[in-house]
């Protein structure tokens, strides 16, 4: 009986079996699909045959996985508005379940582990709203965490979210503000006066915010890095924080008065920014 050898394996064998178009269609999922010679002998396409099952299979749980994080996105305001409702009627334990159900919605979308949801996933201009939402839930869960003094450890795990994501939300003030007035009447006082000391250095970057028109522009958030990183873990650094954030407000609001000087503004940061790059 007259053989062949199989050009995939290179066995020799007594006959080859064609590859379907059907086939090599079901093999791209695999990657092999280019690669493949127009015959292969028996083993070679069993083999083949269980790939393409496999392969099937995770493009099956591909989609699935894709469609369940569009559905869970589209749910996320749902939980938001049940977690503020609840809040109002004073049900906190539940209010925070439907929070807490929120960011790992988040989570699971960003194909993140739990802890590690960060306000650089929503630089973007487009998802830029979507900070302001996680401050105020963090900002509730702060409240919630505070009806009884067992809950501090959580409170001090949230209040440090709140710090990083207020940083890049324009509300932050107004919720410092609010923080300051609900510390008189706290159970968890030390907590909150962790957090009140902390948001001394966490607040915006009120010039450079007003000079770029946005807070999450890449200037502004060098600038807040570099505050951070670099000028908080230092006394002289917390020195200079706090004569920038005495004096910052009143020049902003010149700014903001007088639009015309923001583009030297803007010059003058630039190089900052640029000497700063230089140095760190």
């Amino acid at each position: 009986m007259a053989s062949t050898t199989c050009p995939l394996c290179k066995s020799p064998v007594s006959n080859l079996l064609k590859i379907s178009s059907g086939m090599k269609v079901a093999l791209e999922s695999t990657g092999q699909a280019s690669s493949l010679p127009p015959e292969v002998c028996d083993s070679c396409y069993d083999s083949l045959t269980g790939q393409v099952s496999k392969g099937v299979k995770l493009r099956v749980e591909e989609e699935a996985k894709a469609k369940n994080k569009v559905m869970l996105w589209k749910n996320r305001v749902n939980l938001v508005k049940q977690g503020r409702q609840l809040m109002a009627q004073r049900a906190f334990t539940e209010a925070a379940v439907s929070y807490q159900k929120y960011i790992k919605v988040l989570e699971i979308v960003y194909d993140l582990k739990p802890g590690q949801l960060s306000p650089k996933i929503f630089s973007n201009s487009s998802k830029s709203k979507e900070l302001t939402v996680i401050t105020t839930v963090y900002w509730d869960l702060l409240r919630i965490y505070d009806t009884s003094p067992r809950y501090h450890k959580k409170m001090d795990g949230v209040a440090k979210k709140l710090l990083e994501f207020g940083a890049f939300c324009p509300i932050f003030p107004d919720i410092v503000r609010k923080a300051d007035s609900f510390s008189r009447k706290a159970k968890n006082k030390d907590a909150m006066k962790r957090f009140l000391k902390q948001t001394n250095f966490k607040r915006g970057c009120f010039v450079a915010t007003s000079a770029f028109d946005s807070y999450l522009a890449p200037e502004v958030i060098f600038l807040r890095e570099f505050r951070d990183q670099k000028l908080l873990p230092t006394f002289t650094g917390r020195v200079i924080i706090r004569v920038y954030y005495a004096i910052s407000p009143v020049i902003a609001s010149f700014m903001n008065a007088n639009k015309s000087i923001k583009p030297i503004v803007r010059m003058i940061l630039q190089q900052i920014i640029k000497n700063l790059k230089k140095i760190s």
